[in-house]
């Protein structure tokens, strides 16, 4: 076990879901993050106000050479690596308020590349932000 409870190694909190059938938010939506079920880790999760999580996510994305596209006020489509030698891998990085807890939470979902490749890049990421 980590020092957060969780099991070392344990992955759970990445999600490996299409972005099919994802409903469109209006602008009045994004002013606050969705409430979502989904697996968490300790790592990924913050009393902090979700406009300073997209801030430290940024920097982090940042420091480890991270191309990054906010697509809504709480979430970045992410890219790291070379897609000419085929290890690019994309993803969602979304601030999402965990429901029944006064928390907030960040989802990792791979869009691309492969499993290997998004897990070591997420994994990487979530240990360096400072929630």
């Amino acid at each position: 076990m980590d020092s957060d409870g969780t099991r070392a190694g344990n992955t759970d909190w990445l999600q490996n879901e299409s972005a099919a059938d994802q409903p469109v938010r209006t602008s009045a939506d994004q002013s606050r993050p969705r409430s979502l079920r989904f697996t968490w880790s300790m790592k990924t999760t913050s009393a902090m106000e979700p406009d300073a999580i997209i801030r430290e996510i940024r920097a982090v994305l940042a420091h480890n050479s991270c191309s990054y596209e906010q697509s809504e006020r709480y979430m970045l489509v992410c890219s790291y690596g070379d897609e000419r030698s085929d290890s690019l891998v994309q993803w969602e990085m979304e601030v999402c308020k965990l429901p029944r807890l006064s928390l907030n939470g960040v989802r990792f979902k791979r869009l691309s590349g492969t499993s290997i490749g998004f897990k070591n890049i997420a994994s990487k990421i979530a240990n360096e932000l400072k929630l």
